[in-house]
């Protein structure tokens, strides 16, 4: 028996909470002595083996020169419990002020990948 399926319009305002593909990052930078984190939604599994990770990062954010400059950066992945501190990372910009000092945040040293070794 064929089952009829209802569709309906959906706002394309709020689609992307649906077609986003994973969950919410932090990906930190650093470049000539400045840091910077940001929150970030947009970003996949490209490769296994060897890993590799891509991130949508506009041009026109304050992370994106100091990653292209640098060539790397960290991916944060947040708990539930920094849910507040996670939308106020993504609601600020890090070329007005030090992320890391505003939210009591600790940049540590960027950890080793099996590639660095």
């Amino acid at each position: 028996m064929t089952r009829k399926v209802r569709k309906d319009d959906f706002p394309v305002s709020q689609v992307r909470r649906y077609l986003e593909p994973g969950p919410i990052v932090l990906v930190s930078s650093q470049w000539q002595g400045r840091t910077n984190i940001m929150t970030l939604g947009w970003h996949t599994i490209l490769e296994f083996s060897p890993s590799l990770v891509g991130l949508m990062i506009s041009g026109g954010n304050h992370s994106f020169d100091m990653i292209k400059s640098s060539g790397e950066c960290v991916i944060n992945l947040p708990t539930t419990a920094l849910t507040d501190t996670v939308v106020g990372i993504g609601n600020t910009s890090g070329a007005e002020i030090n992320k890391f000092a505003e939210f009591g945040l600790t940049a540590g040293p960027r950890c080793r990948g099996a590639a660095d070794r």
